[in-house]
């Protein structure tokens, strides 16, 4: 009995060594961010930046759920370091008010509020502040600021908001929501940043096709892209195409419908 309460403080021990030194190495981590936002600025001359890069951190999760592991599971990995990401953007941008992110109220009419508020926290971290808005629309334009992030859920209640980033310049979709577990989004997070391609993407398409479903994914097929039908509301539809899809890509341009484009893309881990 003595003999297995010793190895049990041996035990006990070792993990709080190893405490000590995460503590020192987390510590550390968040104190580059300070040099990382000032090399940022020196780099940008003046002009604001988002501060996240949703292709190097999905570039970063998978090198890690690729390295092997004795006992961690893929989650455990990909919560641990999106709050570790979260932290270094929460430091970088401390001078200019931080990363906000922007949602729909639940006074507004937004479905299961804490399903998602779990699945914007399991992506974006702890972090950041958090900002409610009556529409999509207000969301959106929010999301201009490159403080800003916005999620907005694909509930049919909330109308082809998507339809909207046709006419947006800088604002695409970013992220899907939730991260893991869904074979479909459920929400997609919007940003005034430019995606760029990871390896494994999905990418957004919007188009006022008049004709059916079915004909209009074999169509698309006939192309050589894959897709798959997200929501079809007041005449428009939304689609995600499997891969990185560049905006002016030729195989999709005044071949669907009268009003039609790439609106953003997101990594997949």
């Amino acid at each position: 009995m003595r003999h297995a309460l010793g190895s049990l403080s041996a035990l006990r021990e070792q993990i709080d060594a190893i405490d000590a030194e995460l503590l020192a190495l987390i510590d550390r981590r968040a104190a580059l961010a300070r040099d990382i936002a000032r090399a940022k600025m020196s780099q940008a001359n003046g002009k604001a930046q988002s501060l996240i890069r949703p292709d190097r951190e999905a570039l970063l999760l998978r090198k890690l759920l690729d390295t092997p592991r004795l006992a961690a599971s893929d989650t455990v990995i990909v919560h641990i370091w999106r709050e570790l990401i979260a932290e270094s953007l929460r430091i970088q941008g401390e001078t200019e008010g931080g990363l906000i992110i922007q949602m729909i109220g639940q006074a507004a009419g937004a479905e299961k509020p804490a399903e998602l508020m779990a699945w914007v926290r399991a992506r974006f971290g702890a972090a950041p502040a958090l900002a409610l808005r009556d529409k999509p629309q207000d969301i959106i334009v929010a999301a201009r600021d490159p403080r800003h992030i916005g999620v907005i859920s694909l509930e049919p209640r909330l109308g082809p908001w998507w339809g909207r980033l046709l006419l947006e310049s800088e604002v695409r979709i970013i992220g899907a929501l939730p991260e893991m577990g869904y074979a479909k989004p459920q929400a997609l997070a919007v940003a005034a940043v430019k995606p760029e391609p990871t390896g494994d993407d999905l990418t957004f398409f919007v188009t006022d096709w008049t004709g059916s479903e079915a004909d209009l994914i074999g169509r698309i097929a006939d192309q050589g892209l894959v897709c798959e039908a997200l929501s079809h509301l007041q005449g428009l539809r939304l689609l995600a195409l499997s891969g990185f899809v560049q905006e002016d890509d030729a195989r999709l341009k005044d071949r669907f419908g009268t009003l039609s484009g790439i609106v953003g893309a997101a990594p997949r881990l």
